[in-house]
């Protein structure tokens, strides 16, 4: 004898519960068709949450920007498209080719920390770029690393993701908190599992 189930399916208890940060509104009906083998005539709704652990200003930006891009009609299930950029450096072992958003990281580092560590030659500690951008810079290194929590470090983020079709260059990233960017991807990327590649998505937020 099949037991009826009282509780609500997983998915709608983790929304309940402030759990999941993105989820689509119409996930069993890409669940359906991809089970019978059809197509669905029908953008996948992303819905947006912003979890107790993501830094507030970060995710804001971040779900208006995905709400005027899908609005726009320019968001669609991508298969994520990464471009290496070829890395010269007088020392042969560290020449090769990097990642767009690790390129744009050291980058900003390097723009940041252009007069060097304080010595001599480099100024005064009100004119030194490393002392005045010191916590920033901190960050941006922090952010290399694997993080457990908010507020630890900064990674480059694809204002459009490049799962969402959008662009691997500089114009389309911008330093975003490495947690809250990391999770939030995290969880698009499975939210979108069962939306076949080239599907329309459109994007909303809840409170």
């Amino acid at each position: 004898m099949v037991r009826k189930r009282t509780a609500p399916p997983r998915q709608s208890q983790s929304a309940g519960a402030k759990i999941l940060s993105a989820w689509l509104e119409n996930a069993d009906v890409f669940r359906t068709a991809k089970t019978a083998g059809k197509q669905v005539d029908q953008p996948a709704v992303l819905v947006l949450h912003k979890r107790p652990d993501f830094v507030k200003k970060d995710f804001d930006r971040k779900a208006k920007d995905l709400v005027r891009l899908g609005s726009e009609g320019r968001l669609s299930k991508a298969e994520p498209v990464r471009r290496t950029i070829h890395h010269r450096d007088p020392d042969p072992a560290k020449a090769g080719s990097r990642s767009t958003a690790r390129v744009y990281r050291e980058r900003i580092i390097r723009r940041l920390t252009k007069s060097g560590r304080l010595d001599a030659k480099t100024g005064d500690q009100s004119t030194n770029k490393y002392l005045a951008n010191m916590e920033l810079v901190k960050k941006l290194y922090a952010g290399k690393r694997p993080v457990t929590g908010p507020g630890q470090g900064y990674d480059p983020d694809h204002i459009q993701d490049l799962q969402l079709d959008g662009k691997d260059e500089y114009l389309n990233l911008r330093l975003m908190d490495a947690w809250t960017n990391r999770e939030l991807g995290r969880e698009i990327s499975q939210a979108l599992r069962d939306v076949p590649p080239g599907t329309r998505v459109e994007v909303k937020v809840v409170p």
